[in-house]
């Protein structure tokens, strides 16, 4: 813990403090006459790697100042064009700013204000969303507030905010800090752009914001805003972009000590832009802090980043292939980088050592029978490292002729040469079109997903029944992966035994859910009208399609769908997108492991992947790690390719482990490889076999473990309900026990101090977050989703709330707090 608090506090040390002016007569009116030149000024915006747009595009700047009322904002924005958010739960996706401020850095007590600006002609009023993040019990006794007005301007606006110091009841003086940040959000152009203010992206706990201090008089303006990146690993670049008051002036780079360079600034996209360019450092020498000095006044200092993290970051990206992955005869393809040059930039000069394995697992030299191969890949580089990739390969019985690939057309048939029955083809149609959808989707390459379809198929006897997700082709090629990986790793001999679970238990059984009296789930004789006439309303007032699922003390309070989906009714059997629910799930089977004892979640993910075992490492990477999105990943991504784990581990060593919590689709899916190490099965039929079959949840699919964009779960509001009675049951349902009550508790969510230090305010799960107030009573749980699904579990009130669907759509914001707060009100006693 002493390590963290110095950690903690060198860090803040070095963290610069901006000071905002007190200003008076300022009226909050959404115009700027009354500012004049005053406020602490930060002029240009860039993203969050130091990039700016052209100025005609988009142009963006900000003040800050104080009075007795509260913080001051003031913000100015222009652009090229317009795109506001038509869904209120949606504002900060579109053209928006999103404000964040807390009563101190490291507090727990956070505030986010997002507003519309309502200059696009379909959005014509400025609209917000208030936040309340304040932790403290007793500020959340106070409701929180702020002002918010806006002016349109000839191409854009000028918005005042007032941020009421009642927030959080602190007394403005001189010389108190806050902690502060902004985005100034663009999604006029091709792609959404965002402006920030904000030391470390995505990190919206407090202690990664700006220090910002009451004062009589502001610290200097920012003017400029500066891009910095190891251009491909040849060179390094460093960008500035200014305001256009620096036009002509000479920009000074300097390091170690010595001048790098200088530049006149000369007009570029209505910006003062300079630019620099260093050669590579030597591989174990970086550059120091750079300072740019303004005709000698200092105005910018930069790092870049740590040059080994940056080359072992850009690594992890690089697609490997055999050209082809389907191919004829004995002979096995080559393989190599797709880009081998860039590569040897990243790791230097390396070898490529493939081991081939037939369908048995038996190495081979040849390809003597047509059918499905496996590839080990072992990339070797001169200082000694070794990294590993997998790919999945198919040997066709003969030789495709010329015009084969073209016969795939119409109805899927694959020409005879490949040895595919024309009648596996029609009846595995599932698998046929998954491959077809994750083409189009971008979720697999054609290189990876094409030899995983033909091996599939290949290896199906007509007559086969369609499988499902849990069985499809790219379910069937994981487990032969999974098979593998045990044998290399010696899992097989390790964990003999057969995952067995759930158990199933004699005496009473756990609630299960069911039909009854509304009586009998402590509920209002009326309190079923009562939620479906809110939910009507909702459905009458948003273009989104929704179904749920209401339950009381196991009884089934409302089981019902509303809207239509893609010109249909919307029924409670029709599956919506879980998103991040599949991570409740993810941890859940985790936690089925560790209650057998087979994993502890403070063991060293090194101890069940080989790939990590990396002795350099400052924090060894932990299963509690994975799960509370501490790993230092910053990824958004599927565990479906089974070299997952051997392409993140590549990147371990410089995986800041532990230091901040991001949320990300990361971890989960490391942990997924672990309980395939452990128990032999692909997590598609993990899930299948020991959490939904169990539980009788025979309308859920699940692909991935993250949830992500990629895969996740899909489902409806009966399954998940009874996967959330299971959970509120504390690991059982019915006469089935998935884990003990003792085991449960460890999921729920805890302070994380263990991992961040005494100072931290998060607290997680495995797999679950709190989800107290809008009524719900003190320990209510679940998780979150991107696609505004709904997991409430309440065990003060005994209580599930299960919503399904596949987007917030027009005025969430406005009904969930009323539907869950018309459940509440209407419950018995």
């Amino acid at each position: 813990m002493a390590t963290h608090s110095m950690g903690r506090k060198r860090e803040e040390e070095a963290t610069p403090i901006f000071d905002i002016p007190r200003l008076d007569n300022i009226s909050i009116d959404g115009k700027a006459d009354d500012w004049g030149d005053r406020g602490f000024r930060v002029e240009l915006l860039g993203n969050a790697n130091g990039r700016v747009k052209p100025a005609f595009d988009f142009d963006a700047l900000f003040r800050l100042g104080w009075d007795e009322r509260g913080l001051l904002l003031l913000v100015k924005a222009s652009a090229a064009a317009y795109d506001e958010a038509k869904q209120g739960n949606e504002l900060w996706e579109k053209d928006s700013v999103e404000i964040f401020y807390s009563p101190q850095r490291g507090s727990p007590d956070v505030v986010q204000l997002v507003v519309s600006p309502g200059v696009d002609p379909q959005c014509p009023k400025l609209r917000s969303i208030l936040q309340d993040g304040r932790k403290s019990e007793a500020l959340k006794k106070t409701k929180v507030t702020a002002t918010a007005l806006r002016t349109k301007t000839a191409n854009g606006y000028t918005l005042e905010v007032l941020l009421p110091w009642g927030n959080f009841g602190i007394k403005p003086e001189t010389g108190r800090e806050l902690a502060f940040q902004i985005y100034i959000n663009d999604t006029g152009g091709a792609e959404r752009f965002q402006a920030l203010w904000y030391p470390i992206p995505n990190a919206h706990e407090s202690i990664n914001m700006h220090r910002v201090r009451l004062s009589g008089k502001p610290s200097p303006p920012v003017k400029a805003v500066v891009f910095a990146e190891y251009d491909r690993f040849r060179r390094v670049r460093v960008d500035v972009a200014g305001t256009m008051e620096l036009l002509g002036k000479t920009i000074t780079l300097k390091g170690d000590g010595r001048e790098l360079g200088s530049a006149r600034t000369t007009p570029e996209n209505g910006r003062a832009g300079a630019k620099f360019v260093l050669p590579m450092p030597p591989q174990d020498k970086a550059y120091g802090p750079l300072d740019l000095f303004l005709e000698g006044q200092l105005l910018k200092t930069i790092s870049l980043p740590d040059l080994q993290q940056a080359r072992a970051k850009a690594f992890m990206e690089q697609r490997l292939d055999f050209n082809p992955s389907v191919f004829p005869g004995p002979g096995f393809p080559k393989c190599d980088f797709e880009q081998p040059s860039y590569v040897e930039d990243l790791i230097g000069p390396y070898t490529l050592t493939t081991t081939f394995y037939d369908a048995d697992y038996n190495p081979v030299a040849t390809a003597e029978k047509p059918g499905r191969y496996g590839a080990v890949v072992e990339i070797k580089t001169g200082d000694g490292k070794t990294f590993r990739r997998l790919r999945t390969l198919f040997r066709t019985r003969e030789k495709l002729d010329g015009g084969a690939r073209e016969n795939i057309t119409g109805p899927m048939q694959f020409p005879k040469e490949t040895g595919i029955h024309p009648t596996v083809v029609r009846e595995q149609k599932f698998s046929v079109n998954s491959y077809l959808k994750s083409l189009l989707d971008g979720s697999m390459s054609p290189c990876m997903a094409t030899p995983a379809l033909m091996a599939a198929l290949y290896e199906t006897k007509p007559g086969a029944k369609n499988a499902g997700v849990s069985g499809d082709f790219l379910a069937r090629d994981r487990q032969w992966w999974v098979g593998l990986k045990r044998k290399l790793a010696g899992a097989d001999k390790l964990y003999r035994k057969p995952f067995v679970c759930p158990e199933i238990v004699k005496g009473k059984p756990a609630t299960m859910l069911h039909k009854g009296t509304l009586k009998a789930a402590g509920m209002k004789p009326d309190a079923t009208k009562k939620i479906d006439a809110l939910l009507r309303q909702w459905s009458a007032d948003t273009e989104e399609p929704f179904a749920v699922c209401v339950a009381r003390h196991g009884v089934i309070v409302l089981h019902k769908a509303y809207g239509r989906r893609n010109g249909k009714a919307m029924t409670v059997d029709t599956k919506s997108w879980m998103a991040s629910i599949t991570k409740a799930m993810s941890g859940t089977v985790m936690m089925m492991l560790v209650d057998q004892g087979l994993a502890n979640l403070d063991d060293p993910v090194s101890k069940y992947l080989p790939s990590f075992r990396d002795d350099k490492v400052a924090t060894p990477l932990t299963i509690r790690h994975l799960y509370t999105h501490t790993t230092g990943l910053q990824r958004d991504c599927g565990d479906d390719p089974s070299d997952f784990d051997d392409v993140i581990a590549g990147y371990y060593p410089y995986m800041p482990v532990g230091k901040r919590q991001e949320y990300n689709n990361a971890g989960a899916p490391i942990g997924s490889k672990i309980v395939e190490i452990i128990t032999g099965e692909a997590l598609p039929q993990f899930y299948k076999r020991h959490l939904l079959e169990p539980l009788g949840c025979a309308n859920t699919d699940v692909t991935n473990s993250s949830g992500s964009y990629w895969g996740g779960a899909r489902s409806v509001p009966m399954d998940i309900a009874k996967f959330g009675q299971m959970l509120l049951n504390r690991g059982s349902y019915g006469n089935k026990r998935f884990m003990s009550a003792e085991t449960f508790q460890q999921m729920l969510p805890v302070r994380l101090t263990r991992i961040l230090g005494p100072d931290t305010s998060v607290e997680w799960g495995i797999g679950l977050i709190w989800f107290e107030g809008e009524g719900l009573g003190k320990g209510s749980f679940g998780h979150g989703a991107a696609s505004s699904a709904t997991l409430r579990i309440d065990p003060e009130h005994d209580l599930v709330i299960v919503m399904c669907r596949n987007g917030p759509g027009r005025n969430f914001a406005k009904y969930h707090s009323q539907f869950l707060g018309t459940i509440v009100e209407n419950m018995a006693g």
